[in-house]
């Protein structure tokens, strides 16, 4: 399941080769697995709620399109309504959303689920993805070097299939070093 597209995927789920419960539990357990340090928190109750969602729809006849039921990453300065919203930062270690970011809504509205707060350098502010209270990101193909960019989390979830596609940032290379 991990290595596929979009469209791939979303054709799987309405052929009933899986569930969508079981393709986000797949992608939440290769989060929790990570030793990346991409990750600082896990959406699974949220993700599970909506991924059962999806299985209804399927289970009624329904043909899943666009991006519904894909699994995917939210860089940790996007707010998620009713989750921690840290911003790897300390100083919101215990701030909690109260509403949801217009492009992370969008993407829920169209059937996404969002999985994972990703870590990235402090609001966002950095080159490298070690300016984060969670440390730094590691690069997805070598652990003794960084990430890149303030959306490391996001780009090595990506490389490691952890998640089908994320939400990161791009001021000044957030998303641009650690892709490259």
């Amino acid at each position: 399941m991990s290595d596929s597209t979009i469209q791939e995927i979303q054709d799987k789920l309405n052929k009933k080769e899986f569930t969508c419960t079981e393709l986000v539990q797949e992608k939440i357990a290769a989060v929790k697995a990570s030793d990346k340090n991409a990750n600082n928190s896990t959406l699974e109750n949220l993700a599970l709620r909506q991924a059962a969602l999806i299985d209804e729809k399927i289970a009624k006849g329904d043909q899943l399109s666009g991006i519904e039921g894909i699994p995917f990453g939210v860089k940790d300065v996007y707010l998620v309504k009713g989750t921690i919203a840290t911003a790897s930062s300390n100083i919101l270690k215990n701030y909690r959303s109260p509403y949801t970011a217009t492009s992370i809504q969008k993407l829920i509205d169209a059937g996404a689920i969002p999985i994972v707060k990703e870590n990235c350098d402090q609001f966002g502010h950095g080159s490298t993805n070690e300016n984060s209270v969670f440390g730094a990101v590691k690069n997805a193909h070598d652990s003794t070097k960084v990430a890149g960019g303030s959306s490391g989390g996001s780009a090595v979830n990506v490389a490691t299939k952890s998640t089908v596609f994320s939400i990161g940032g791009d001021t000044g290379g957030s998303i641009r070093q650690p892709a490259g």
